[in-house]
């Protein structure tokens, strides 16, 4: 089965954001370390949910097209949404079980992943940087009230 089907190379190639914000709540920088993917997101929050998403990512086919999956649909979201999304992914990337819901299953695209474990990162790396920024701009309205 071939990693970089049509699909992926079609969501690849249409990520809807590829410009950083110029005055972002929090920016992010995550890289793997297998294959030297790296995702600097920025992100402006409103109620602890998603308002804006900036992004420069030098990732292969794989975080691009992942990252084209979670940008597409990322307005609104909050850390509950995207970590049970992030869990739910790597259940699919490491049993085949798919639980992920609209508007997300298009994650299902990534099937032939499975059998490459080591380029699982790439996947969940967008996951992984949202993750980290909205717990960082947590933190800083914990420690600022």
């Amino acid at each position: 089965m071939d990693l970089y089907t049509n699909n992926i190379l079609e969501l690849a190639s249409t990520i809807p954001v590829t410009t950083r914000l110029m005055h972002p709540d929090v920016t992010v920088t995550k890289r793997t370390a297998i294959c030297g993917s790296s995702i600097t997101m920025d992100l402006n929050i409103s109620k602890s949910k998603i308002r804006e998403v900036g992004l420069d990512i030098k990732a292969c086919a794989l975080g691009q097209a992942s990252a084209c999956i979670f940008v597409t649909h990322a307005i609104g979201t909050d850390i509950g949404v995207i970590t049970e999304l992030r869990k739910n992914l790597k259940i699919f990337l490491e049993t085949g079980t798919f639980l992920i819901e609209e508007p997300f299953t298009r994650y299902k695209y990534f099937e032939p992943a499975q059998k490459v474990p080591y380029r699982h990162d790439s996947v969940l790396l967008i996951l992984d940087a949202s993750i980290e920024a909205l717990q960082e701009v947590s933190g800083l309205k914990t420690k600022s009230n």
